[in-house]
């Protein structure tokens, strides 16, 4: 199956039960699709291309031009955002203006076939700058780039969080449209200082709070992230290169994380609090908001990076190292849940970050040791593959109640109606633009276990978290950045992957048995330890040439080429089906716990294997104990 702009909904999430075709049913919105690019390939004769429209010439066009006046920094997991930057925009004041491209089924077929704009949703990101999409781009921007009057003035005054918009692909500038469109909502919805610190007046002591700065201060420098700008302050830090961190969207997450930043007590492996706080006076209006905030800068990178370099290497941890690691993201994990209103609900590879410890040295290999430091303090909830079935199964439920379609009006109901029955104050799940706080974010199943832990002291919140720790240790021991187990986001990450194992397989030469039992107690709930096959989770899809293909088709040494579109949506769709399966047995599991009916929950369920997970303090006890007898 190729990759559509509608892949998330179409595959990566329960959605894809309704949205893929069924067997004697009418076409899905898959099926319709490929069927109107079939008929696009046959009467697409001069769309998208001028009259001198030549295909090698085209090709041989895409390339660098000497003195370039944009730079392309990242993209965004959808393939369509693309950070491009005119060099006229560095070292001025931020203006977090991004360039979207049209869905990939909009472009001329012809075009496709040689841009192959679904490159941009998995190549690493060493290799963004050689994909054709990319030049494609490059060179479509400094063609537009002339012919413009006053692009530079317009650009840098434009509203925060404004657009490029290419609203059509063609092989000559002159058959495409662009325009620069102005955006006001995302700075009229900048929430002042003094609504934040009203509002959270219980939970932030005044003096805790950062300085305030006005955006004018800052200096662009380079565009890593969809939120995560590289700046520098010269009136406040000289040339030291900091973090902008700022969201276009649900800016609601940034303001709980720097709620959550300034209410937590320091911890050397948690990201230190923000330096300075950053206002934006609106273009509509004139009020200042909160744009964002500064934070300190870890060259060394991610914790995924690290693990994918030494894996692309044929390197990989020293055991010291990774109990090292282990250790320091246990005991900050307990330093977070000693907080009233604190829980990591997001544990993964990306959200750690690398800092040295350059007056430490590996005593057994002399090399330079590392700290791990938690960051993305958010609380939103995490992957699907990350997270524990308790919180996962509810997010399925979620996801159909408030995206099912008029068309599935009754199953939508009925999901909603378990929802509000299980969780008290259950309401579907909204894109809301305007930030009202919440005690423990806006995740339901997770503020649900928060409010179980505030009211009874129950402990279902730290275990679940506990469960996330195990996938952490999985990826730590074995040198693993991607757990690959079901389908989601992940799917997406890693194309044509080779030697790759998924969770809970292991090497017996990288993770010690005693660590194995323990990061098989810490996931106990999961799926893939069903020791009965028929209820074990099945493999899901990978990403194989470019196309999603089923797991085991590939694991078989079947060619992509030969897999049909068929096999994979009937893969997905099982898969989905059992998982909604799963979600709805856990729906009723919660009725019962909810209403004290403890003794009728079964006791092979979610909540009981819940309970078997040990607590933070049990598993730093645990890792200490094993690390004082392997090494």
């Amino acid at each position: 199956m190729e990759l559509s702009s509608n892949v998330i909904t179409d595959v990566l999430t329960p959605l894809a039960v309704y949205r893929l075709q069924k067997p004697g049913e009418k076409p899905s919105q898959v099926e319709a699709e490929k069927t109107s690019t079939a008929a696009a390939d046959a009467e697409e004769t001069t769309e998208g291309q001028s009259p001198s429209w030549d295909h090698d010439k085209f090709i041989d066009s895409l390339t660098s031009v000497s003195t370039p006046r944009w730079r392309l920094d990242g993209v965004d997991p959808d393939g369509r955002r693309f950070f491009a930057v005119p060099l006229f925009a560095i070292d001025k004041q931020p203006v977090r203006i991004d360039v979207w491209l049209p869905p990939f089924e909009e472009y001329p077929r012809k075009l496709r076939k040689i841009l192959k704009p679904e490159e941009a949703i998995y190549a690493p990101k060493d290799q963004l700058l050689s994909l054709p999409i990319s030049k494609f781009l490059l060179k479509t921007l400094e063609e537009w780039l002339p012919t413009i009057p006053n692009l530079e003035r317009d650009y840098l005054t434009a509203p925060f969080g404004s657009r490029i918009i290419v609203a059509d692909i063609a092989a000559s500038i002159e058959d495409m449209t662009i325009h620069l469109l102005p955006d006001y909502d995302i700075e009229h919805n900048m929430c002042s200082v003094d609504k934040l610190k009203k509002a959270w007046h219980s939970s932030v002591k005044e003096e805790e709070c950062p300085p305030t700065i006005d955006l004018g201060e800052i200096k662009f420098k380079k565009q890593i992230h969809e939120a995560i700008s590289l700046v520098t302050l010269p009136a406040h830090l000289g040339d030291k290169l900091v973090v902008l961190k700022s969201l276009l969207r649900d800016q609601r997450y940034m303001y709980n994380e720097i709620k959550t930043l300034l209410s937590l007590a320091p911890h050397e492996n948690l990201m230190p609090r923000p330096l300075f706080i950053v206002t934006k006076k609106s273009k509509f209006g004139g009020r200042k908001g909160v744009a964002g905030f500064v934070m300190e800068y870890f060259e060394g990178g991610s914790l995924k990076d690290l693990l994918l370099n030494n894996k692309a290497r044929g390197a990989g941890l020293s055991m010291r190292q990774k109990f090292r690691f282990a250790r320091q993201l246990t005991e900050v994990l307990i330093h977070v849940n000693r907080h009233r209103l604190g829980f990591y609900p997001d544990l993964k590879p990306d959200n750690l970050v690398i800092r040295s410890s350059k007056a430490q040295r590996d005593k057994g290999e002399g090399k330079e040791v590392m700290d791990l430091v938690l960051l993305d303090l958010e609380q939103r909830g995490g992957w699907f593959s990350w997270s524990p079935p308790e919180v996962v199964y509810v997010e399925y439920m979620e996801i159909l109640a408030t995206w099912l379609d008029c068309e599935h009006e009754a199953e939508k109901q009925l999901v909603s109606k378990q929802l509000q029955d299980c969780i008290d104050g259950w309401e579907a799940t909204s894109q809301s633009t305007r930030y009202k706080d919440k005690e423990g974010g806006f995740s339901f199943p997770w503020k649900a276990l928060l409010q179980e832990r505030l009211e009874t002291g129950s402990q279902r919140l730290e275990r679940a978290q506990v469960f996330m720790l195990g996938k952490l240790l999985w990826c730590l021991f074995e040198g693993e950045a991607r757990v690959r187990c079901g389908i989601d986001h992940e799917v997406l990450q890693e194309n044509d992957g080779k030697d790759w194992i998924g969770f809970p397989q292991f090497d017996s030469r990288k993770t010690p048995s005693e660590i194995r039992d323990l990061i098989k107690e810490c996931t106990s709930g999961e799926p893939e330890w069903e020791v009965d096959e028929k209820k074990r989770r099945k493999a899901g899809l990978v990403l194989k040439g470019g196309k999603l293909v089923p797991a085991q088709t590939v694991s078989g040494g079947r060619n992509v080429d030969e897999i049909t579109d068929t096999a994979t949506e009937d893969t997905t769709r099982a898969f989905w089906k059992r998982e909604l399966e799963r979600a709805d047995a856990f729906m009723d599991e919660l009725l019962l716990h909810k209403h004290g009916h403890i003794d009728a929950i079964p006791m092979g369920g979610i909540l009981a294997e819940a309970e078997r997970r040990p607590l933070l303090l049990d598993v730093l006890s645990r890792l200490v104990e094993v690390e004082n007898v392997v090494l």
